[in-house]
């Protein structure tokens, strides 16, 4: 993934990179609405002339994201923190597009279900010990440790699991 403030280098990387850049996010907080995964280089090209030439998001979309679209099982695991220990709830999945078929626009979450049956008990334990515990051991290693609620968004793709969203809490203390 890059980050950019500039359409015109944005548009240029879209063009240029070495693989699908066609997700782009407008790195604030934007009601839910703020990602596009775009079906080809020339709509995730005009998505990035939306946000950073025409504001779309004011502020939130001051800065883009793009990354590669990834192809798989979206879900997001919930896990709360004590400090030094993290325990997950279990897998989570839901449904953002708009139409029927996952087409339309991203809704900003329409509803969901736990538990999301296709993340195994196995591929839970990696998410505990590889993703969320290791955020857990690296904030308390840099004299921060953390308690509170962290999420993980994350893409089960044919090939392995993906951590595809950065972890964010939500609600912090310490």
């Amino acid at each position: 993934w890059e980050s950019f403030d500039d359409v015109d280098v944005a548009c240029k990387h879209i063009d240029t990179a070495d693989y699908e850049c066609l997700v782009v996010k407008a790195s604030g907080l934007a009601a839910g609405k703020g990602v596009v995964v775009a079906g080809n280089k020339e709509e995730a090209k005009e998505a990035v002339r939306s946000m950073l030439g025409d504001k779309k998001f004011g502020t939130a979309g001051e800065t883009v994201v793009l990354e590669e679209r990834l192809v798989g099982e979206e879900f997001s695991v919930l896990s709360f923190c004590d400090g030094r220990h993290a325990v997950c709830m279990p897998a989570a999945q839901d449904h953002k597009a708009l139409n029927e078929g996952n087409t339309g626009p991203n809704t900003g979450g329409m509803g969901a279900y736990a538990p999301c049956p296709q993340v195994s008990s196995s591929i839970m334990e990696v998410i505990q010990r590889g993703i969320v515990q290791k955020t857990m051991d690296g904030m308390r290693e840099d004299g921060c440790p953390y308690t509170g609620a962290l999420y993980a968004g994350l893409m089960l793709t044919a090939v392995e699991l993906k951590h595809f969203w950065p972890i964010r809490s939500e609600h912090e203390s310490g």
